[in-house]
């Protein structure tokens, strides 16, 4: 079965260290597991030397030498590594640098700016951030993939406290535009920039296609999503992106979350849940796919969540996952 076995780390929140990254892509070869993604930019750090923007880089980060020795650990393992530089949301470390380009937002009456949102109505901010990717689109220049994140860019059900965005969409895509226009145009746009470099772009799910929000722009085709939750009510089912065309990997939250400091509700992942509970067509929500719509769902992936970087060694997150991850491999490799 061509299904790809990933694993994500948040090492824009916490430093992980060189050394600590081979052993883990060791480990991960040990498994019978293909991908590594790296998710170097948080509100919280950015973790690879940046030659563009040199400020923006958090002092504890690893050098491009060193990514470049993690690069060739990775292909001799068999290993992809997938670059992970997260927008429009998730800026703040990169933003308070360059607040002209924070996004306005209306707050008890007053216009504020929202220090972690790019202002994705300012031509100059678009043109700032792919001067960002073009940079690490040449580190990462062997990887098929490149995920440009997307997430909670804004509360998506509060598009109405950011009239820029809604001024914008209406004044480009009429009177009945909702806001969500200018959103999707963006991670258009943004997409075709690293196919144009050689990738092709994946984002993550919460969104798009939302029921309460009716974008009148289409997301591009060729888009992969990274479909993670469905904790809000009006977030698209996977079986909606699978109509309409898209090819889907399971970060299924409710299984292969694994958050430090168990934040935002999350317990840390166990591997008899795993094996006991999860099948390889469960997503989110408790929703389970048909074989028809497994079709479209080319990976599977856990994800190491460092919101609370303090509430785990290095050490102690790497035992941490050694069970969960041996439990989702057992169950991908069955089928």
């Amino acid at each position: 079965m061509n299904h790809e076995k990933a694993l994500m780390l948040d090492m824009g929140r916490k430093f992980y260290t060189q050394d600590w990254i081979l052993n883990l892509l060791d480990d991960m070869h040990e498994l019978k597991m293909d991908t590594l993604q790296l998710h170097f930019s948080e509100n919280e750090g950015f973790r690879i030397e940046c030659e563009t923007y040199p400020e923006i880089v958090s002092e504890d980060h690893l050098t491009k030498a060193e990514i470049r020795e993690i690069i060739t650990h990775a292909t001799q393992l068999g290993i992809e590594i997938i670059p992970d530089f997260d927008t429009p949301g998730h800026l703040r470390q990169i933003l308070q640098y360059y607040p002209e380009f924070q996004l306005d937002k209306l707050e008890d009456g007053k216009m504020i700016k929202d220090p972690r949102a790019l202002d994705i109505t300012n031509k100059e901010a678009r043109e700032f951030i792919k001067k960002i990717y073009k940079e690490y689109a040449q580190l990462f220049h062997e990887s098929n993939y490149f995920h440009i994140g997307a997430d909670e860019f804004i509360d998506f059900d509060k598009v109405d406290e950011f009239p820029t965005l809604i001024d914008y969409s209406k004044k480009h895509y009429g009177e009945h535009a909702c806001g969500m226009e200018v959103y999707v145009e963006y991670t258009n746009e943004i997409a075709a920039y690293v196919e144009e470099l050689g990738f092709t772009a994946r984002v993550w799910n919460d969104g798009f296609y939302r029921k309460n929000r009716e974008s009148l722009v289409e997301l591009r085709s060729s888009i992969q999503i990274c479909y993670w939750t469905k904790w809000n009510q009006y977030m698209a089912e996977p079986e909606t992106f699978i109509e309409k065309g898209f090819k889907l990997i399971n970060f299924c939250d409710n299984y292969f979350y694994y958050v430090l400091g168990e934040n935002a509700g999350y317990t840390y992942p166990t591997e008899e849940k795993i094996r006991t509970e999860w099948t390889i067509n469960k997503f989110p929500h408790g929703k389970t796919l048909g074989e028809k719509e497994m079709a479209s769902v080319i990976g599977t992936s856990f994800a190491i969540w460092s919101d609370k970087p303090d509430a785990q060694t290095q050490a102690e997150v790497f035992k941490g996952i050694k069970g969960p991850l041996r439990a989702m491999m057992a169950v991908i490799l069955k089928n």
